[in-house]
């Protein structure tokens, strides 16, 4: 065995990552989750990432000011070569969108340096006459498993695990009188979904002018007023007109009047007091426009760090960029609904994406949506854990709509039509539609 081979490395994208991290606002969060201090080659490079992981995890901006001052805290400046190393680590800084790939390189060149020092002390017990031939090959499976564990950082559960896990929350759900999901303001959704579960990923899919974004602000705002933090993602309206929307919901004043500032002195004073209770509601609102899934994947990770998010609402879908151009928009759509499911389950939450439907929807005498208007892709379908149309039919002037056995109006009539509920089950359910105030209600709200 030659003693005097380098050993597998790979320092020019270590400098790319580091450089990346200090210079670029997502990168940490693309790569903290994977990367970890050990897996870096130059003992520098790793010093510097570690002071970025303190900053992170002190809520601390990641930039080459606060990453020196760190690392001269850390009595660390010196050691990776003070401040013109760090500095000059921007040279090499490469396309964010490849650091996960870049990150991957790096971990499998740290496996494979502790597989050859593993060879090592392998070959070193063989050789002694002390060492038990069965208890040498424990060892052997034992650290295997632990590289493994690198790889794969969610293990496996037993099912009886699993099982107390769904008891205890059966349980809870009980002695709680609390929902085992996200809670839902409309009270049949609610009995229907028992609120929205983590790890699903939710599409509120229906035509222009359904009122899509009205619902998906009230699946936000009604857990954000118990307390549970939410993000709102939003790629066709600003922030100002959704904070508007709810403004006027709150107040019951016009959404219209409230975003063309036409609002009178009397209702700018009612709306202030009415709108006091805004301010220590935890609903976070991005409306970056074309967010790619990479782009979103950072964010959402920062919002679950720096703020314990427990649902995502992305307005809508069909907005957001796909990560390759080459792609057609098909492909591209399939791979966002397919990333938009991993990050669920990665950050162990629902994310709910609005949707277009295709103009098939208008074809039809009943105007009610089927899952095969999904637009773009039949891949949303399939990713999707459930899937919710919505349907206004007066808007469509149809005066009267048969709900289960009985003939009801549909003046202010909305419907969540559930067309996949993957364990649970499908339906349709009722609520109230108002339009001054651009928001929903119960069916049976007086208001």
């Amino acid at each position: 065995m030659n003693t005097h081979k380098i050993q597998p490395q790979a320092t020019e994208i270590e400098d790319t990552i580091i450089g990346s991290i200090i210079y670029e606002k997502e990168a940490f969060d693309l790569v903290s989750a994977m990367l970890k201090q050990e897996h870096f080659y130059k003992s520098s490079n790793a010093l510097i990432y570690k002071a970025c992981y303190n900053l992170a995890t002190n809520n601390k901006p990641i930039d080459l000011l606060t990453v020196c001052t760190e690392l001269k805290n850390n009595g660390d400046l010196e050691n990776v070569g003070g401040s013109y190393y760090v500095s000059s680590l921007s040279n090499g800084i490469g396309n964010i969108n490849n650091i996960e790939t870049h990150a991957a390189i790096l971990i499998e060149k740290y496996l494979l340096r502790e597989m050859i020092l593993l060879g090592s002390k392998i070959t070193k017990k063989g050789y002694e006459d002390t060492t038990d031939c069965f208890e040498l090959i424990d060892y052997c499976g034992t650290q295997l498993n632990q590289l493994l564990n690198i790889l794969e950082a969610k293990k496996a559960k037993k099912l009886n695990e699993l099982t107390q896990e769904v008891l205890i929350d059966c349980f809870k759900s009980l002695t709680e009188d609390k929902p085992s999901g996200i809670p839902i303001s409309i009270n049949n959704l609610q009995k229907q979904t028992n609120g929205w579960k983590n790890g699903n990923l939710i599409i509120l899919a229906a035509r222009p002018a359904m009122g899509k974004t009205a619902v998906a602000l009230d699946y936000a705002y009604h857990p954000a007023k118990n307390n549970i933090p939410v993000a709102f993602f939003s790629l066709e309206m600003t922030g100002k007109e959704l904070a508007g929307r709810l403004m006027s919901k709150e107040s019951g004043i016009s959404s219209q009047k409230i975003n063309n500032n036409l609002i009178n002195t009397y209702e700018l004073t009612a709306l202030r007091k009415d709108c006091l209770t805004f301010k220590d509601l935890p609903l976070y609102i991005d409306d970056t426009p074309a967010l790619s899934i990479t782009r979103l994947r950072s964010k959402a990770l920062r919002m679950k760090r720096e703020f314990n998010i427990k649902m995502i609402i992305i307005d809508y879908l069909q907005l957001m960029d796909g990560a390759n151009s080459k792609d057609n928009r098909e492909q591209e759509i399939s791979k966002i609904s397919r990333g938009l499911k991993k990050l669920a389950k990665e950050l162990d939450l629902p994310i709910i994406a609005l949707s277009q439907l295709s103009r098939q929807v208008e074809s039809r005498t009943n105007k009610k949506p089927q899952l095969s208007d999904l637009r773009d892709s039949g891949a949303i379908e399939q990713d999707a854990d459930m899937v919710i149309f919505l349907l206004r039919p007066e808007y469509y002037e149809i005066n009267s709509y048969l709900y289960g056995n009985e003939e009801i109006s549909t003046q202010g009539l909305m419907l969540h039509i559930i067309a996949k509920f993957r364990g649970g089950v499908t339906g349709e359910v009722r609520n109230k539609w108002i339009g001054e105030t651009t928001s929903i209600a119960d069916w049976d709200n007086p208001f």
